[in-house]
């Protein structure tokens, strides 16, 4: 496993995948059973989880985005980027309630000592890059949710969110949260008929390799479509330099998700960025978490500060 799990890393090499969230048998999905348990569907077959959990460790990159959006304070946060406190960001951390959760990491693995030692009785890590083995032997610590489809990391926001739904005896109330976040776009859509037409490409916050990173996979574009905008149709995950200009150019606005003024300063340094002016949008380093996020507390966060920044690139 790599020493550092840099957010464009992950964000230009996972893909999506079907997700397999159904629970036992013919049952709603996260149904409670007679016996009291709920039975959750991931790529690794089942797990049972019998009664509603009090000590969860959040094992992935951002599952604790939607724990905490659930009012469930987890006992071990993962850390992704950011340097933010407790690796948890603005739009979640009121959301700890002073709790102060054990920071966990993955730079050199899933960390088994620390989580038995906090003595779980259940195990997020639905973007932990779990593989059977490591999966099988979290589980012998407590019940573990892993990833749904064939994707170790990052698969689409709304399968991930389901399962955690599911696993802690709340699938309806998931999916209010889900349906709110799309209420969310889709307002913005609304209020922004200009957007109608208007082509977009979502974009790394760095040059790289000689060229620019398109964020995916697909999904994690669909929330541009969501506000009514047209991304640019492309296969490529990096840009290459030689076609860097003719393939920005088939934008009518470019969304970088840059974290810092140094990053944006050293992207207008490049003549062929510099020369498309107003077409450019530079996020910020809480926008390009909140996308990098994908999750139920920060697209919210997206919705809302995304589409002036759009809206005034367009003018």
């Amino acid at each position: 496993m790599p020493t550092r799990w840099s957010r464009r890393r992950f964000l230009a090499t996972t893909a999506g995948a079907a997700a397999l969230l159904g629970g036992c048998g013919s049952d709603k999905p996260g149904t409670v059973a007679d016996d009291g348990s709920v039975t959750v569907a991931h790529a690794f077959g089942e797990t049972k989880i019998p009664a509603p959990p009090t000590r969860v460790v959040s094992a992935g990159l951002t599952d604790a985005d939607d724990l905490l959006a659930l009012g469930v304070v987890p006992v071990a946060v993962t850390d992704w980027f950011g340097a933010e406190p407790f690796g948890v960001w603005p739009w979640a951390f009121p959301r700890l309630g002073g709790a102060q959760p054990v920071v966990l990491n993955l730079a050199d693995g899933v960390q088994f000592e620390q989580i038995t030692a906090l003595n779980p009785d259940l195990i997020v890590a639905t973007d932990a890059g779990l593989d059977r083995d490591t999966y099988t032997r979290l589980s012998a610590v407590a019940p573990t949710i892993p990833q749904s489809g064939r994707d170790a990391f990052f698969e689409p926001w709304k399968d991930r969110a389901t399962a955690i739904g599911q696993a802690e005896f709340r699938h309806d109330d998931m999916q209010t949260l889900i349906a709110d976040v799309d209420a969310k776009f889709g307002a913005v859509k609304d209020a922004n008929p200009r957007f109608a037409g208007t082509k977009v490409l979502l974009l790394g916050g760095t040059l790289q390799r000689g060229g620019v990173q398109v964020l995916g996979p697909g999904w994690r574009r669909e929330f541009l479509t969501a506000m009514g905008l047209t991304v640019v149709d492309t296969d490529e995950s990096l840009i290459p330099r030689d076609r860097l200009a003719a393939v920005l150019d088939s934008a009518d606005v470019l969304i970088w998700t840059t974290e810092s003024d140094e990053e944006q300063g050293a992207l207008l340094a490049d003549p062929t960025i510099a020369a498309l002016e107003k077409r450019n949008v530079f996020t910020g380093k809480e926008i390009a978490g909140a996308i990098a996020y994908a999750s139920t507390l920060s697209y919210p966060v997206v919705a809302e500060k995304l589409p002036p920044m759009i809206a005034a690139a367009q003018s």
